[in-house]
């Protein structure tokens, strides 16, 4: 019993220190329609809005210039949405993020996708918001 105690007891330390070291960030925009976005660690995006749900696993990243000393930074990522009233697919954003200080930061991005509700439709989606890290 108190090897199991220890173990239960340093798994729940590990744990608390992985996640007490991961950046999230939450905010505000416009993707799915208007709700609200989460970023993970700089490598999971989650939206959830009026007019459907959308997650992106973010695989490339890269820094461009200052653009009138804010740091600009750019992604590439992979994912999919569903549609509370039309449809489901997968998605490939890109987007640039605007780094206003070290806590908030603003983002554009166009998102080609592939709908698979009915049959296979070409589309492109833009989304737009601003986040804060806590």
């Amino acid at each position: 019993m108190k090897t199991l105690s220890l173990t239960a007891l340093a798994a729940a330390l590990a744990l608390t220190s992985v996640s007490a070291q991961a950046r999230i960030e939450g905010g505000f925009g416009y993707d799915q329609g208007f709700g609200v976005l989460m970023q993970f660690d700089n490598k999971l995006n989650a939206f959830i809005g009026n007019d459907g749900v959308a997650v992106d696993y973010l695989f490339a990243r890269g820094a461009v210039t200052q653009v009138e000393e804010i740091p600009v930074s750019w992604y590439v990522g992979g994912g999919a949405f569903v549609g509370w009233d039309d449809g489901y697919g997968v998605r490939v954003p890109f987007g640039l993020e605007f780094h206003l200080n070290n806590r908030w930061d603003a983002f554009v991005q166009i998102a080609p996708d592939l709908d698979f509700d009915d049959s296979a439709k070409f589309g492109v989606d833009g989304a737009i918001g601003i986040r804060y890290a806590f």
